[in-house]
C-alpha cells in the first residue's frame, strides 16, 4: 500500500519535470530557425540565370584584380618633342646687345642677340670699294673697244685694198683682241669682287641670332661684351620650343617584352604631395638598345639596364612642365 502511494506521487513530478525542459528548449529550437538564408555571391547563385537562359557560375575571388594590374610601370620624365634647342652665332664675336630676357616668348625669326660688328662693316667696305673700282676698269676697257674696232676694219679694208701696209691691219686687229681679252679680265675681277662683297654682308648678317621657332627663352648664358666662339663653343642661348609635350620613360629590361608600340599607359606625377593623373598616353616609339637607367629611385642601387621609350599624349596636359618626373603604368 505504502508502494503504491509513492508511485504515484512520483509520476506527477516527473511529468512536471518534463514540461519544465521541453519549455525550455522550445525557444531554442525557434531560434535557430530565425537566422536568415546565406546571402547569394556577388554575380548571381546558383539558381539565377545569367540572362540567356543559363546558370552562372560564381565568381572567382581575385579575377577583377588580376585583371586591373599593369603590365609593367616605370620611371620617366616629361619632355618637349625635339627636346630643348641650344643657340649659339654662327660665327665668333664680340657681344653688341642681348635682346631677350630669360621667360620672354619669342616669335620665330625674332632677334635675341647681336655681335659687334666693327670688323666686320670694315671687310665690307674695303670690299665695296674693290667692286667699284674692278667696275671702272671694266668699262673703261670696254669704252675702248669699239674705236679700236673701226680701226682695224679700215686698215683691214685699206689693206685688201693695196692703199695699207698688211703689217698695220695685223697691229690693229692685235690691238682689239689684247683690249677684248683685258675687258674680259676686268669683268671676272669684278664679279670676283661682288661675290667677296656677298659674302661679307652674309656674314654680317650672321652677326644676329634669331629665334628658330616661337618658343620661350629658358636660359641666357651671356652678356653685352662677352666673346662668344661661335657655333662651336656652349649655348648663347636656350629655348624651349613651343611644341606638343611627351613622356621618355625607362622600362626594365626584365619587362620590356611586356611594353609594345600602340599600347595605352596611365601618367601620373611623381614627387608630388598629391599625385595627379595626365592625359591618357600612348607608346609611340620603342629604343631598339639597351642602355642605364637615369631615373633610379635610389642613387645606391647597382648599374640598371632599361629600354627607353617615347608616349604621346591624347591630348595636351595642363599645368605640366619639361623635366618633370612621372610613373608610368602600361596597360594590356
Amino acid at each position: 500500500m505504502n508502494r503504491h502511494h509513492s508511485l504515484l506521487r512520483s509520476k506527477p513530478l516527473r511529468a512536471t519535470a518534463a514540461a519544465a525542459v521541453l519549455a525550455a528548449v522550445l525557444p531554442m529550437l525557434a531560434a535557430c530557425n530565425d537566422h536568415p538564408p546565406a546571402a547569394a555571391a556577388p554575380g548571381g547563385n546558383n539558381s539565377s540565370s545569367n540572362g540567356n537562359g543559363s546558370a552562372s557560375a560564381p565568381a572567382t575571388p581575385g579575377t577583377s584584380a588580376s585583371a586591373a594590374l599593369p603590365a609593367a610601370v616605370a620611371r620617366g620624365r616629361i619632355e618637349v618633342q625635339g627636346g630643348l634647342v641650344e643657340l649659339s652665332p654662327l660665327q665668333e664675336g664680340l657681344v653688341d646687345s642681348v635682346a631677350v630676357q630669360e621667360g620672354q616668348h619669342v616669335k620665330r625669326g625674332q632677334v635675341l642677340l647681336r655681335l659687334s660688328p666693327t670688323a666686320s662693316q670694315a671687310e665690307v667696305n674695303v670690299a665695296q670699294a674693290e667692286l667699284q673700282l674692278a667696275e671702272a676698269r671694266t668699262n673703261a676697257r670696254a669704252q675702248q673697244l669699239p674705236a679700236l674696232r673701226r680701226t682695224a676694219e679700215r686698215l683691214a679694208e685699206a689693206s685688201a685694198a693695196g692703199a695699207a701696209e698688211p703689217q698695220r691691219a695685223e697691229e690693229a686687229a692685235q690691238a682689239v683682241r689684247s683690249a677684248e681679252s683685258d675687258v674680259a679680265i676686268a669683268r671676272a675681277e669684278a664679279d670676283v669682287a661682288r661675290q667677296r662683297l656677298a659674302l661679307l654682308r652674309s656674314q654680317q648678317g650672321r652677326l644676329e641670332l634669331h629665334a628658330p621657332d616661337d618658343g620661350i627663352v629658358v636660359r641666357v648664358a651671356t652678356q653685352a661684351g662677352q666673346r662668344l666662339p661661335g657655333s662651336g663653343g656652349h649655348a648663347a642661348i636656350t629655348l624651349l620650343p613651343h611644341r606638343p609635350l611627351q613622356v621618355r620613360a625607362e622600362v626594365n629590361e626584365s619587362y620590356a617584352a611586356a611594353v609594345k608600340v600602340g599600347m595605352q599607359a596611365t601618367v601620373t606625377t611623381d614627387g608630388d604631395a598629391t599625385p595627379v593623373t595626365l592625359p591618357p598616353a600612348r607608346v609611340v616609339r620603342m629604343s631598339p638598345v639597351l642602355g642605364a637607367a637615369r631615373l633610379l629611385d635610389d642613387a645606391q642601387r647597382g648599374p640598371v639596364r632599361v629600354v627607353e621609350c617615347i608616349l604621346e599624349f591624347e591630348r595636351a596636359p595642363a599645368d605640366t612642365r619639361p623635366g618633370q618626373t612621372v610613373r608610368v603604368a602600361f596597360h594590356r
